[in-house]
């Protein structure tokens, strides 16, 4: 009976995997394997116009006339494809959106998770270094909640300090 149900989760468990996808089913299915995000920036001319899912940390939001303009540091993509930590980041990219895009929503440390089409690189400076980044037109962009928001501590109002003290001896009623 434990070889049927293992058999029967190993069947179902990339069913569960790509349900989690922010991304649109079409849009994964454009776009490009994975490719280490170095790689994809050093040689950015071979990859012009592939679809590419990326994600990371939002550090500035510009709007212009008719488009937005994001800098994201750039991390791994986890399950459901959700950003991972920080300390992992290759580098950074620009999202170019074409719309509005307000900058208190989408402000500095949300996470994002993008699809969009290779574009070019960007070099400008990070403080007196100058950083090469990667540029890509958004397709479909997911904002991730903010953490806060679903990680709430519950409040008991009976738990310790509980508002009545216990005696050291019995209480009988």
């Amino acid at each position: 009976m434990n070889i049927l149900k293992a058999a029967c989760l190993a069947f179902l468990m990339p069913f569960f995997v790509m349900s989690c996808s922010v991304i649109s089913q079409q849009i994964r299915k454009e776009s490009m394997a994975t490719v280490n995000f170095k790689i994809l920036v050093q040689e950015t001319d071979k990859y012009l116009g592939n679809t590419v899912i990326l994600g990371g940390y939002i550090l500035e939001t510009q709007n212009l006339a008719d488009k937005s303009s994001i800098k994201v540091l750039q991390v791994p993509l986890g399950l459901g494809e959700t950003p991972k930590s920080r300390d992992d980041s290759e580098g950074r990219f620009i999202i170019s959106h074409k719309g509005f895009l307000d900058p208190e929503i989408y402000s500095k440390d949300r996470k994002v998770t993008v699809a969009g089409t290779i574009v070019g690189t960007v070099v400008e400076k990070v403080d007196q270094f100058a950083q090469s980044y990667l540029k890509i037109e958004s397709r479909e962009i997911y904002l991730w909640p903010k953490e806060d928001d679903y990680l709430r501590p519950y409040y008991d109002p009976w738990y310790y300090p509980y508002p009545y003290y216990w005696h050291p001896y019995p209480y009988y009623p």
